[in-house]
């Protein structure tokens, strides 16, 4: 073989070894991706809460329940789930509340409850009493109760609807603000 014919052989081989690898790298199934690294939850979470708030006098008038309460690192507020919380007014009545989804901002001492929202007490002469809406924002430390939403005040004769909600739980006070409707059936007094 001569000098010039290796050359050429050299050249095509290394053309072949060329086109083959482009080839193969043509079709060649893309490399896995690497898998991303797992970052840390960045929530708390708590389940079956009883949470208590106790008054100046060691009373409790704050009982917080939820099977769930998640919240994320360095924040003040935290997710509730089906809460169910009960206060009590300057008279010792008590106000049961439940919902689906709440939020609690404890800087605020803000509970915002949302989603079949239910709260049953009583009125002055101990008469029962049922508020419903579907949000109802409610400050734990004044006891005061608000909502813009549609709200619905069942009582012993009596079923009011408007909307809009301001409610003093500590004196058993109901304000709807407009749109307001309602049915009384007085009772027949016994004798």
């Amino acid at each position: 073989m001569t000098p010039e014919r290796t050359r050429m052989w050299i050249v095509v081989l290394g053309a072949i070894v060329a086109a083959s690898y482009a080839l193969l790298r043509w079709f060649a199934l893309p490399p896995p991706e690497a898998a991303a690294p797992r970052q840390a939850r960045q929530d708390n979470e708590v389940r079956n809460v009883e949470m208590r708030v106790y008054d100046d006098t060691g009373k409790p008038n704050l009982v917080l329940l939820s099977p769930r309460i998640a919240s994320p690192r360095r924040s003040e507020e935290y997710l509730i789930e089906t809460p169910r919380f009960d206060v009590s007014n300057q008279d010792g009545a008590r106000w049961k509340g439940q919902s689906r989804l709440g939020r609690l901002d404890v800087g605020k001492q803000l509970l915002w409850l949302q989603e079949q929202v239910v709260l049953d007490g009583t009125r002055p002469r101990r008469e029962p009493v049922t508020i419903r809406s579907e949000r109802i924002q409610f400050d734990l430390d004044q006891r005061l109760a608000r909502s813009e939403e549609a709200v619905e005040i069942v009582s012993a004769g009596s079923r009011i609807r408007g909307v809009g909600l301001r409610a003093d739980l500590k004196q058993s006070r109901f304000v709807l603000e407009k749109q307001v409707e309602g049915e009384y059936v007085p009772q027949r007094k016994q004798g």
